[in-house]
């Protein structure tokens, strides 16, 4: 009943993301609309933070610095946007208990594609409230020696999410002249914005095995990287979300810095795997229709 239930859910906040859709392209033509639409191809380096733990081989939480980089492709502008990416983070997670040091290597990969569309009952000129999903499928591959048989942990968290995105133009419209000290300078027009965005997780699923109770295809000598995985839906939580500041450029390309939070755990009584990220990034944004 409860899985009716989250369904049930999920198909009404996607028809009403539909009906806002539709009245939004009732207005303009499909066609105009993508003439219109800026792209950006945005290339992204970043750096953060994260800890995890899993009840399936060890109760001890691991920290870490973990590199991020991403490719993206995206389409945005008032009424609408929509992205499509690639991102990879690796780093060295450590714990040390009783005086003693272990390390594990974590490497992530994830895909994802969101759309938004503007809900023009809380938007106004200061503020554009857009609403619409996430679907994120993230993998990671993590690997410790001191876990013996147990060392090599993979698993995949698919997730959709329901999200809602508040942007503010912070943009500077005329030209202004400063003093400091006895230094004079000028700050020219600028367009600006920043921008706060959250994700939850209306579907989760993972897609992985105990690891404790591995399964047995090693010891009969034909190892299987999926040997006893399961695939769990509505199971566990997710939730993210990332604060972006983006400066436009002369040349119609922009910068964005940016600040993000991913949290996540799977579901299960004995094999829980938990993890939370906090990234700083920096994203150039390439206008691919730049006249």
């Amino acid at each position: 009943m409860i899985k009716k239930n989250r369904i049930t859910v999920v198909l009404m906040v996607f028809i009403s993301f539909s009906a806002v859709s539709q009245v939004e392209t009732s207005a303009v033509s499909k066609k105009e609309l993508r003439k219109n639409t800026p792209a950006y191809i945005g290339v992204t380096m970043g750096l953060g933070r994260s800890i995890f733990r899993d009840f399936a081989t060890s109760p001890l939480f691991y920290r870490g610095i973990s590199k991020y980089v991403s490719l993206s492709y995206s389409k945005t502008n008032l009424k609408r946007e929509s992205e499509i990416g690639l991102s990879y983070s690796f780093g060295e997670h450590s714990n040390t208990f009783n005086n003693h040091s272990k390390t594990s290597i974590v490497k992530s990969v994830s895909l994802f594609y969101s759309r938004l569309y503007q809900l023009n009952a809380l938007s106004s000129q200061k503020l554009n409230v857009k609403i619409g999903g996430l679907l994120n499928a993230t993998g990671n591959l993590r690997t410790n020696e001191a876990l013996l048989n147990n060392g090599l942990g993979f698993e995949i968290i698919p997730t959709l999410f329901g999200s809602i995105k508040i942007e503010k133009d912070i943009s500077r419209k005329e030209e202004k002249s400063k003093k400091f000290l006895f230094i004079k300078y000028k700050l020219k027009k600028r367009t600006r914005s920043l921008a706060f965005r959250l994700n939850l997780g209306l579907i989760n699923s993972s897609y992985r095995n105990g690891y404790v109770y591995a399964g047995q295809s090693d010891l009969l000598n034909k190892p299987r990287l999926f040997d006893d995985y399961q695939f769990n839906v509505f199971s566990g939580y997710r939730m993210n979300s990332a604060l972006d500041y983006t400066i436009s450029l002369k040349n119609k390309n922009a910068l964005q810095f940016s600040y993000i939070w991913d949290a996540y755990k799977t579901g299960g009584d004995l094999d829980k795997f938990e993890m939370a990220n906090h990234t700083f990034k920096l994203t150039l944004l390439f206008n691919t229709n730049n006249k």
